[in-house]
């Protein structure tokens, strides 16, 4: 399998490179690779299973953050969420949350807008805004409602990492070789599949909260998910750590366990910053079941993780969480967990996303 998937990786390289040299794409540095800009559609949906996400999540050295998503579905139905932690001031919250199942109306459809956020593109791979107008509302205040303007500029500051074709062959070949291989086991992996890819830049911008005017200004990933099947059935957990450090590193590290296809699967990559470069994660000690398979989420903890020919040794104390729901009837239940990390050594910031299987139906 080791040698199926780094085949894989090399063939996906060269078909780029090809693309560029008999002129059917650009470089892709100057200016945008036709694969990144064919990524960057928006993708058709054909059956209410199909999914079209588009994700942000950031957090400043002053403790400011925003988590916010939009995950297009058939027939006009999003999944769609906002979190905003401003100036030491409560946690924001869209009113519709925690629940995250909304409707789109006629002028939305098609588009990442839902209820007063709207998502846009402007650039391939470098570009994106991120706007909203409307009420939210503060975290424990049902009732209370404040007026939030935001218009916020997203800016690539590295390359995409591509999950499709990026990540380490060693770390998956693991993940795979536990699993019972056969026919039909392969042939569920190609209908879970779904193109997802991530990439870490900087959000800028202004946000109005009843008439009072703020700077934001921070690192963020953005992410984008696409495919014909993502049922929330399927997942029974997953942890995500974003990572933002002081000396400019940022990082992506988890798990997931969608029992049907692979009970574990490490996923993750490192932005080196000193040189720009890309290094996907090719093992981790972090396994879910250490920590909160019970639904009691540690509040302190660690792990290590190799990138490039370094390990990594993370520290994580948990400041803040909040939960929301998504799927037809709440069936996930994700918590964002804003934290304080240490990595190595040097301090910075993270936003921890966990999902549970909401079997209880809280």
């Amino acid at each position: 399998m080791y040698t199926f998937l780094k085949t894989r990786q090399l063939i996906t390289y060269l078909k780029r490179l090809y693309a560029v040299e008999v002129g059917k794409s650009s470089d892709g540095v100057t200016h945008i690779h036709k694969d990144d800009e064919v990524l960057e559609r928006k993708y058709y949906l054909e059956t209410s299973t199909s999914i079209d996400a588009v994700y942000f999540n950031g957090m400043s050295k002053d403790n400011d953050a925003l988590v916010c998503g939009v995950a297009r579905r058939k027939d006009n139905i999003c999944e769609a969420f906002l979190y905003l932690k401003i100036n030491g001031e409560d946690l924001l919250l869209m009113p519709s949350m925690p629940d995250t199942r909304l409707e789109q109306s006629l002028t939305e459809a098609g588009e990442y807008h839902v209820q007063g956020i709207k998502i846009t593109n402007f650039i391939p791979m470098r570009t994106w805004q991120l706007c909203y107008n409307g009420e939210m509302k503060p975290r424990g205040k049902q009732d209370q409602r404040v007026k939030v303007e935001m218009a916020l500029t997203w800016s690539a500051w590295w390359p995409p990492f591509n999950y499709d074709s990026m990540m380490a062959p060693e770390s998956m070949a693991s993940d795979m070789a536990r699993e019972h291989w056969s026919k039909d086991y392969f042939k569920l992996l190609k209908k879970f599949h779904q193109t997802h890819y991530e990439q870490m830049g900087f959000l800028r911008g202004t946000v109005k909260i009843d008439g009072k005017e703020y700077d934001l200004n921070m690192p963020a990933v953005r992410d984008h998910t696409f495919g014909s099947f993502r049922d929330w059935h399927t997942f029974h957990r997953y942890v995500l750590h974003f990572i933002f450090l002081d000396n400019g590193d940022c990082m992506a590290i988890g798990s997931v366990s969608q029992p049907a296809i692979l009970s574990h699967l490490t996923i993750g990559y490192l932005c080196r910053h000193a040189d720009q470069t890309v290094l996907p994660v090719k093992w981790c000690d972090y396994r879910l079941y250490h920590h909160g398979e019970n639904k009691i989420m540690p509040k302190d903890y660690g792990f290590v993780f190799k990138a490039g020919n370094q390990e990594y040794a993370v520290k994580v104390n948990v400041e803040d969480e909040d939960a929301n729901y998504f799927g037809n009837g709440r069936i996930a239940k994700i918590y964002e967990r804003w934290s304080s990390v240490e990595v190595n050594g040097v301090k910075g910031r993270a936003c921890v996303e966990c999902q549970f299987n909401n079997v209880q139906k809280d």
